[in-house]
């Protein structure tokens, strides 16, 4: 009795949720389709508004060690001026600092990589490898323009 009535549950359960339809939605197919993102530019602001697109982050910006920015995807340049202070003042408290990561609003991630402070706003938690993709785009596009 037990599995008639768990089979005609099963049953009805997916007909009602629609469970077996496993083909996308036609609205849906655009979005799902690969792009790839074209990083080419001469402009530094420019790049990292197509790097910000590429690794759907909100806001990007690189300082040097003094706070000094360097490119920014917003207009505030005081937050990078922030952001490099923030680093420096955490990294006087704590030797050998990799990332910072800070929840508000969002998450602001601050680290150093080779004399510059990133500074990256995203909805989303970054891991270290995506972190670290977004630096080696960054350094290897500084490399080029020196």
């Amino acid at each position: 009795m037990k599995k008639i009535l768990s089979r005609f549950l099963t049953r009805l359960s997916t007909k009602m949720l629609n469970i077996d339809d496993l083909k996308t939605p036609k609205e849906l197919e655009p979005l799902l389709e690969y792009r790839p993102v074209n990083l080419c530019s001469k402009n530094l602001d420019d790049f990292l508004l197509k790097l910000r697109h590429k690794h759907l982050v909100n806001h990007i910006i690189v300082t040097d060690l003094e706070g000094i920015v360097i490119g920014s995807t917003e207009k505030d340049l005081r937050e990078g001026f922030k952001s490099a202070a923030m680093y420096n003042y955490i990294n006087t408290e704590i030797k050998e600092l990799s990332i910072i990561l800070i929840e508000s609003k969002g998450w602001n991630i601050i680290f150093k990589y080779s004399d510059n402070v990133y500074f990256i706003k995203a909805n989303d938690s970054l891991s270290r490898i995506e972190v670290m993709a977004i630096v080696n785009d960054l350094e290897n596009y500084l490399k080029v323009i020196k």
